[in-house]
């Protein structure tokens, strides 16, 4: 796969993350409320992979990608309250936000890792 080919295939499942990420915050949750902290260690993981994967794309100004992700998990947790079964949640925010530091910190460990796959991919070639 070409350079330009994976960058398109990683901009793809990161809109379907972004996509999978809203529906699965407005449905009906799976986790039932005696489970404890677990659904913060998901909104952890998840806002942490959500981040790590746009800023693989998002090389200038991460800032601004880390904002608008906590943005959108604070809108989610405000639309939460529209919906029947589920409502908004301060530590859930709180856990999102922590995910996006997370998903930062692990990009700058690892970066441009969409080019990297592509230069392994020519090597095999």
């Amino acid at each position: 796969m070409t350079a330009r080919g994976l960058h398109r295939l990683w901009r793809g499942l990161g809109w379907l993350g972004v996509v999978i990420t809203l529906v699965v915050s407005l449905t009906p949750p799976v986790l039932d409320e005696g489970s404890g902290n677990t659904d913060k260690i998901v909104h952890l993981v998840g806002y942490a992979t959500l981040m790590f994967w746009w800023a693989q794309l998002v090389t200038q100004k991460r800032w601004r990608l880390a904002v608008a992700v906590v943005l959108f998990g604070i809108i989610i947790e405000g639309l939460q309250g529209l919906t029947p079964d589920r409502q908004p949640d301060r530590l859930d925010a709180l856990a999102n936000s922590c995910g996006v530091l997370l998903g930062w910190l692990a990009a700058c460990l690892f970066p441009n890792l969409p080019e990297r796959l592509a230069a392994l991919s020519a090597l095999r070639r």
